[in-house]
């Protein structure tokens, strides 16, 4: 028997190679799609009653299902799904990582929770420091969940990042959470090379990185870092952007954890 705990889960077709993903949340063996994911399943996708379906629940679990019927209410209307069985089950990966998320300008903040969310990163904390050139609005976390949603349906990973409030930098630095991790700090110069980052990947539980804003750091804010332990890692020889900086600082880690078989 499932489960009966309330959870949040995406839901996708049986072909996995390119399949679409829906989130929905239910309690029992039974629930609804939300409005837009079950238009999506009925008008985009062209699913019909009775047709097997996969569900995940984002804590590392997926289930086949199946596609009982469409609850209407005027314009609108529900799917209603059943659980069959456990159809995949995934381990949580080792080690953690976690990005501490420079808050951009426009829409490339939300950008690169989504493609970081698919290269594995499983906590982001946003923050806004001295030069950051955009501040965190009322509607930014929802965005953002938003984006790591319909990251999860496009790459099929079992588990739900989770992403913080917003921070402000200097503050969250003095009462920093992860000072037994391993501290990664992408920038120019580097105190690492390659040889010694897979040492100390190796050894690490939890691994913690962070690339500035558009304006950089502030100099009170790199002491603060290096105050803490973080070790710097030189991405390029050359000056990048904000949004590149995180993006590559994220896949060197992806790709060392996976390279070195630490996926959990």
């Amino acid at each position: 028997m499932f489960d009966p705990i309330k959870t949040y889960c995406i839901i996708s077709s049986m072909n996995l190679q390119g399949g679409n993903r829906f989130f929905f949340e239910f309690s029992g063996e039974e629930g609804f799609l939300s409005e837009e994911e079950s238009f999506h399943l009925v008008k985009v996708l062209r699913k019909h009653q009775g047709d097997k379906i996969l569900l995940i629940n984002g804590k590392g679990k997926e289930f086949e299902a199946k596609y009982k019927e469409i609850i209407k209410n005027g314009k609108s209307f529900k799917v209603k799904v059943k659980i069959l069985r456990l159809t995949r089950e995934e381990k949580q990966r080792a080690p953690k990582i976690i990005g501490i998320l420079p808050i951009l300008k426009g829409d490339k903040t939300e950008w690169l929770v989504e493609k970081s969310t698919e290269l594995g990163v499983e906590v982001f904390v946003p923050f806004y420091s001295t030069f950051s050139v955009a501040k965190p609005s009322k509607n930014l976390i929802p965005r953002l969940i938003n984006k790591a949603k319909q990251a999860l349906k496009q790459s099929g990973r079992l588990f739900m990042p989770e992403i913080l409030s917003p921070v402000e930098l200097n503050t969250f630095l003095k009462d920093f959470p992860w000072r037994d991790s391993l501290k990664l700090v992408g920038g120019l110069g580097s105190s690492l090379n390659i040889e010694n980052l897979k040492t100390e990947i190796k050894k690490a539980h939890t691994i913690v990185f962070i690339t500035g804003p558009e304006g950089g750091f502030e100099k009170t804010e790199e002491d603060m870092l290096n105050e803490i332990g973080f070790l710097r890692i030189c991405l390029s020889p050359y000056i990048l952007r904000a949004e590149t900086a995180f993006l590559a600082l994220a896949s060197i880690i992806g790709f060392l954890t996976l390279s070195l078989g630490l996926k959990g």
